[in-house]
């Protein structure tokens, strides 16, 4: 399965999009395009998807005709939540990957660490798509930390899904929860908490 040209060729049959009596062609926010290649997306396990991602930078205006400048590649992508997925607009996990085989590869998506383990949440429930973002930008100019995110525009399989909140799935590395982990021996002391 050859996911990257899958892109290509779905890019280059994209004038516009609509959705819902509205035409999308660009946004000021990245742009997250992935193709399913007819594969359906599951809760589990992880399918091999590709995905693209075009980001000119902050103030700058992402078309669809533009490169994919922010990522190109694989991805396992998965329904993620509980009583979300039954929602009209889904959350998804994903993972960078080196192959469609699953190798799992650490990239930086706009701008944050380098990681493989990401989330696409579309904030359903919240009206003002603000909530979670905001209390996390407050925890993180506290010191804490708090999963990092930016909005951006989702593409699945040439119909445009809407705005979603790119995240940090939250997990112990040196970038996100910066923890050593325990060990069976450790059951005292500092080496325990």
């Amino acid at each position: 399965m050859n996911l990257r040209f899958g892109i290509a060729v779905l890019l280059g049959g994209w004038i516009t999009l609509s959705a819902h009596a509205q035409s999308f062609t660009s946004s000021n926010l990245p742009i997250f395009i992935i193709n399913t290649s007819g594969t359906n997306i599951v809760d589990d396990p992880k399918r091999p998807v590709g995905l693209g991602v075009i980001d000119n930078g902050v103030g700058k205006r992402n078309n669809l005709t533009d490169a994919l400048n922010g990522y190109e590649g694989i991805a396992g992508i998965e329904y993620r939540g509980s009583s979300s997925q039954s929602f009209p607009k889904k959350p998804f996990g994903f993972e960078t990957w080196s192959d469609d085989k699953g190798t799992e590869k650490n990239v930086s998506l706009l701008g944050f660490p380098s990681e493989h383990d990401w989330i696409l949440n579309p904030n359903y429930n919240d009206k003002t798509m603000m909530r979670n973002v905001l209390v996390y930008w407050l925890a993180n100019k506290m010191g804490r930390y708090a999963t990092r995110t930016r909005y951006c525009e989702v593409i699945l399989n040439g119909s445009y899904e809407g705005v979603y909140v790119l995240q940090e799935k939250i997990k112990r590395d040196k970038n996100r929860v910066n923890i050593s982990s325990i060990k069976n021996t450790d059951n005292t002391g500092d080496a325990l908490t």
